[in-house]
């Protein structure tokens, strides 16, 4: 990643809270009660957030004792060593200035944690002030009537909790470490924690997710679910360099990068700035020039009749204090701003697919070299670049279509939307579908046409709705688009009323022993010379009804199985974490582990093709051999005869 991104992502970086020094807990804060009330809809929660209109934002953390805007990783958590801390004092500024709400960096990317949890030592209670900042801040921000956020890295640096795959390699960063379950685990029980200690939180912001890993890697939604299952009413903003929704509620407009809410925008959004030059505070904070006040009566001016709340950073010092300077600036503000109470109400927002199932794997008719159908369902997006799956320059032209796998059948599927790609392309800025047909299966092989119609040629946010049904496979045909080919990315699949739940999956997954037979060659997978030692090669040979031929299918209970040799007991594995073309494919002892999950997904005719978890390549045939002893390896999909199996119980 380059300097410029890494500068620009300090705004989305840390934050930190506190207040006045209180005795250590040791569990996270107890400080209220989260309400029973049943939820609000979807559009009073939205309402309610873009009419705070003004609020702030905490950065506090170890960058603030390193001089970092990126505190490195694995540092001793006691560098986090202020005196004190003043909670209290953040909340009187913040109602001066009279802003409705705070948002604390609860963690950043380095991984240090504001509240003593459970789940790793990077955190507070390791640290030289060992008290529940996250306790307190919520504490001192209620006591002045203002609604709570928190922000939380899913990207954690000291964890391990990261992943860059090497086809979006961007500025040469890559980075190798695959998301482990026990990642899951982790980022799960945290914000577990921090949506179960402290009370009502209104707003919960993710970031270092769709621009560093995608849902493919963390999913979704099983962050959605947890955070909707605790906090019902709580808005889900997701920091990912867009000018339209996604994986959110609400729209977070980055303006440090660039993006901010454009004219006439109705969607319930927040846009953030800095009011100092750095997103921590630095030595130079207590100095330097601050936003002016014009400068910040002009963002609230701007923001507010766009529907866009405006959240302002505001970096504690290292006496866990707000510099003087700031203070009197947000006073001065305070002074010269009241809310528009004269806006309309927000305008109703756009169906989304409020429950999403995450899609497993995606295949197409046609896709250009690069731009695979697995890049619409990533779920990874940044300013100016985005992946898509994209028909550009192909012939045959329109129609083609994509199918979507949900790694079993759910029930009360009834939305897709999709969002066109935002920032163009070097070639050309056409690829918008304009007219579509979506039909749904439950086998991969029988599709029911159950939408059609046309989505204008923009760049806004695109919807489907249906009858909901079960569904395990759905299709959607690009009959046109702008430019005379389709681009897809950021789709979103799910219910809308109702929580899909899975009512079965493609193979039994139930001790069922299977022989799988290729395509082309007609021979099975075979491991080589009955070996049972990690890594050896698995192959290609004529059947003959041995141990070594044999496999079973788990369910990995997220779409995905491990695939068990029967001689062995050893599983199918990419081995070296490889993402190449031609990545070996070898047996090794259970890890539970991406690398040894794949997605088994019907062509419609009889055969599957099998995806690797980690890797997105998949099974195959090397060089399409006939030969016995032939190597079966990992290629990029192309729909070819040689990556393509038979399933066959034994």
């Amino acid at each position: 990643m380059s300097s410029q991104r890494m500068t620009r992502r300090t705004f989305l970086g840390a934050a930190g809270a506190a207040t006045a020094a209180t005795a250590l807990p040791l569990v996270p804060g107890f400080s209220a009660l989260l309400s029973q009330a049943s939820a609000a809809d979807t559009q009073t929660n939205l309402s309610r957030m873009v009419d705070m209109r003004f609020g702030m934002f905490n950065h506090f953390s170890l960058g603030t004792f390193t001089n970092q805007e990126w505190a490195e990783p694995n540092q001793s958590p006691t560098l986090f060593a202020p005196p004190s801390v003043d909670c209290g004092q953040w909340a009187a500024a913040a109602a001066a200035a009279k802003m409705s709400y705070g948002i604390l960096t609860t963690k950043h990317h380095d991984g240090f944690a504001l509240w003593p949890s459970a789940f790793g030592t990077q955190n507070v209670a390791n640290s030289s002030y060992k008290h529940d900042v996250v306790n307190a801040y919520c504490d001192a921000f209620r006591a002045k009537g203002l609604k709570v956020g928190f922000y939380y890295s899913i990207w954690d640096r000291t964890f391990g909790v990261e992943a860059w795959e090497s086809r979006h390699r961007v500025s040469g960063l890559e980075i190798t470490d695959a998301i482990q379950p026990g990642d899951m685990t982790f980022m799960l029980g945290q914000i577990r924690e921090l949506l179960t200690n402290y009370g009502t939180i209104d707003m919960f912001m993710t970031d270092g997710y769709a621009w560093q890993m995608g849902q493919q890697a963390v999913s979704y939604q099983r962050i959605r679910s947890l955070v909707k299952e605790l906090q019902p009413d709580c808005v889900m903003l997701d920091i990912g360099g867009l000018s339209e929704p996604f994986l959110s509620d609400a729209i977070f407009f980055e303006e440090p990068l660039g993006v901010t809410a454009p004219a006439g925008n109705t969607y319930a959004g927040m846009q953030g700035q800095t009011i100092s030059k750095g997103w921590f505070w630095h030595p130079s904070t207590p100095t330097e020039g601050l936003m002016s006040k014009d400068a910040i009566l002009s963002h609230l001016a701007d923001l507010e009749p766009k529907y866009t709340s405006f959240i302002l950073n505001c970096p504690p010092n290292r006496n866990g204090l707000l510099d003087t300077n700031v203070v009197n600036r947000l006073a001065e503000v305070g002074a010269a701003w009241s809310p528009d109470t004269s806006r309309p109400p927000l305008p109703t927002q756009p169906l989304r697919a409020e429950h999403p199932v995450t899609p497993v794997n995606a295949y197409a008719t046609a896709f250009r070299t690069g731009e695979g159908p697995l890049n619409a369902i990533d779920g990874l997006s940044d300013v100016r670049y985005e992946t898509c799956w994209s028909t550009w320059g192909l012939s045959p032209a329109l129609p083609h279509s994509i199918t979507f796998d949900l790694g079993g059948v759910w029930s009360d599927v009834s939305t897709l939307e999709y969002l066109p790609k935002q920032w163009g392309r070097t070639d050309t800025t056409d690829g918008d579908i304009t007219s579509y047909t979506i039909s749904t299966s439950t086998d991969g092989t029988n599709f029911t046409e159950v939408a059609t119609g046309t989505w204008a040629g923009n760049r806004k946010t695109k919807v489907a709705e249906w009858p909901a049904r079960n569904i395990g496979f759905v299709r959607v045909q690009a009959n046109a688009a702008t430019g005379g080919y389709a681009n897809m990315g950021g789709v979103r699949i799910g219910g809308r009323t109702a929580k899909p739940a899975l009512v079965s999956r493609v193979l039994p997954g139930d001790g069922t022993v299977y022989r799988m037979v290729n395509r082309k060659s007609g021979k099975v997978v075979d491991v080589f010379n009955f070996g049972t030692a990690n890594g050896t090669n698995i192959q290609q040979w004529p059947w003959l009804n041995n141990t070594a031929q044999k496999w079973t299918f788990a369910s990995t209970g997220d779409g995905y199985y491990e695939v068990k040799n029967v001689n062995s007991a050893k599983l199918m594995e990419v081995a070296g974490l490889s993402r190449e073309d031609g990545g070996n494919v070898a047996i090794y002892a259970d890890k539970n582990v991406p690398q040894q999950h794949w997605a088994v997904t019907p062509t419609g005719d009889g055969y599957y093709f099998l995806i690797n978890r980690y890797s997105g390549l998949c099974l195959a045939v090397d060089e399409g051999s006939t030969a016995d002893g032939a190597n079966i390896e990992q290629q990029p999909y192309a729909s070819l005869t040689r990556q393509q199996w038979q399933i066959i119980p034994s």
